[in-house]
């Protein structure tokens, strides 16, 4: 059985398309960080670029039907029996979804909502005998207006939803289209609740495929987050845990071409911990299980909370409470005392405000020698002064800054619950999506982003490879490139983060996968 995998990512869907029984003969992404990842595990399992894969690193528009064939036909392995129009059994594909997602701005006119176009296009000029194409839970209520049939070139009504334009599209090339279903990958084996819409279409004269049954019908009987990555962490009980998920994480579940699973052995790649300052392991510590940063600061409010017990989260929330005045008061101290700063930079303010509240801290916290450090190195450098000059300066910030909160205002204040906004951002910053995972229960939809999920056993981020395990991903399989980015090269790169997040979760695309296996061995359920 042979398939075609268009917008693969680092390999998601592909890894559950092989542990269904396919050949992988063509796979395609724009993006040179996937591709790195991507080629590496196809090449752990013996599918070697021009020998009986290939992979093109392209946009879907500078692809042709005829040109994906041509590449498949010169495959050294493949050289004997070519593949024409027709041939191909099944092509996987997910369009970039951010235009449809929920989480995102939903913009009609994103032109990645035109990408499902393209993959029609691939479509209509291969005429595989089965489609598969999975995308966002967004996708089947976002509409779109004065799109053009790729068949006919009729424009669709105003405000035509997406899932229609492509059930009528395929319809036009010749395929029966399965009614559209929105499945949770919990429900497959993954101990992730995570929905994605999959439409599955066949072309007239083949057996007619079905969605995949769950396999797990109550909640007790998903994966939990226990069972998922218990064993990454030291010193978790294990004991009276089922450790069936795993063993297979680490025993492999795709195989090689020679029908092999691959091990992950004993070295955990992916595996790098975060490295994260006092205040903000106290504010992780913070958190219950299941708890977000929204449910938590409604836990505040309605019952309060003693800010004494985290004494460097405490010292932070003084002084971002204060920040807008502090930058003022901390300008003028530097301008009185002659300091060459810059006291127009916003970034140098922010930082140098930092550094005081880490000093202030640790005079709070270990006592004043220990201080003289930060005071000496650190801060006489960030002022371009020497250490008396940096220790008058601090002495200025000990005394005037901090003005319009104190400290016993914060800590009455959440001691009481009586906080506004601002004291509760100045305490939890403005991350509301943050999320403790709950170890009895799956994980909520793993997205891109690593602080947005604490890990449950630790006061840290996840790693790539605990967010791997909760997709299904092998041990084995190894994520290449940066682990993070941030800024302006989140529209340019695809780290390791992101490439996990991205990723269909390989368990939930076997099980539709093996649909379409079994179609295509003429078996009927």
């Amino acid at each position: 059985m042979y398939a075609i995998d268009l917008f693969c990512g680092a390999g998601g869907f592909s890894e559950g398309i092989i542990q269904s029984g396919f050949h992988i003969l063509f796979s395609s992404d724009r993006s040179p960080h996937v591709m790195e990842t991507y080629i590496n595990r196809h090449e752990q399992l013996g599918l070697i670029h021009g020998q009986n894969t290939h992979f093109e690193l392209a946009d879907i528009r500078e692809l042709t039907g005829e040109d994906i064939l041509a590449k498949i036909n010169q495959l050294s392995d493949f050289r004997d029996t070519p593949f024409g129009v027709g041939d191909i059994d099944v092509i996987f594909g997910g369009p970039p979804c951010q235009g449809f997602s929920r989480a995102g701005k939903r913009d009609p006119n994103d032109p990645r909502n035109m990408l499902f176009r393209e993959y029609l296009r691939i479509i209509s000029e291969i005429q595989p005998k089965y489609v598969v194409m999975e995308n966002v839970s967004g996708f089947m209520d976002t509409r779109l207006t004065n799109f053009i049939s790729l068949t006919n070139g009729f424009t669709y009504e105003i405000d035509t939803l997406v899932s229609d334009i492509l059930q009528n599209e395929l319809q036009l090339l010749g395929y029966n289209v399965l009614q559209p279903r929105l499945l949770d990958a919990s429900d497959y084996g993954v101990p992730q609740k995570r929905k994605r819409a999959i439409f599955i279409a066949y072309r007239n004269g083949q057996e007619e495929p079905h969605y995949p049954e769950p396999i797990t019908s109550e909640p007790h009987e998903k994966v939990t987050v226990l069972q998922a990555i218990g064993d990454l962490v030291d010193g978790v009980d294990l004991n009276n845990v089922d450790m069936e998920y795993i063993n297979q994480s680490r025993l492999g579940r795709t195989p090689n071409i020679h029908g092999l699973p691959i091990e992950g052995g004993d070295f955990l790649h992916n595996h790098e911990t975060s490295a994260h300052s006092l205040s903000v392991r106290e504010r992780f510590a913070m958190f219950r299980p299941g708890e977000s940063t929204r449910v938590l600061a409604n836990r505040i409010i309605n019952e309060g909370i003693d800010l004494r017990s985290y004494p460097n989260l405490l010292m932070e929330c003084l002084f971002n409470a204060n920040k807008d005045p502090n930058k003022n008061i901390l300008a003028n101290i530097a301008q009185q005392m002659g300091l060459r700063v810059n006291i127009n930079s916003n970034l140098w303010l922010v930082n140098t405000l930092k550094l005081i509240a880490q000093i202030n801290v640790n005079e709070q916290t270990e006592g004043r020698n220990t201080v003289e450090t930060l005071i000496n190195g650190k801060l006489s450098a960030r002022l371009g002064c020497n250490s008396e000059e940096a220790l008058l300066f601090y002495e200025q910030c000990r005394t005037r800054l901090n003005s319009s909160y104190t400290l016993e205002n914060i800590i009455d204040a959440f001691l009481t619950g009586n906080v506004d906004e601002h004291l509760i951002k100045s305490l939890l910053t403005n991350k509301n999506s943050r999320i403790k995972l709950n170890i009895h229960s799956t994980s909520p939809t793993m997205l891109t982003l690593p602080d947005d999920f604490i890990n449950p056993f630790e006061q840290r981020i996840l790693t790539v490879r605990e967010m791997a395990r909760l997709q299904s991903f092998d041990d084995s399989f190894q994520f290449l490139g940066k682990r993070t980015t941030g800024g302006d090269l989140r529209a340019q790169e695809v780290p390791q983060y992101t490439q996990v997040g991205n990723a269909v979760p390989p368990l939930l695309a076997k099980a539709i996968a093996s649909q379409i296996a079994l179609a295509l061995k003429g078996v009927t359920v």
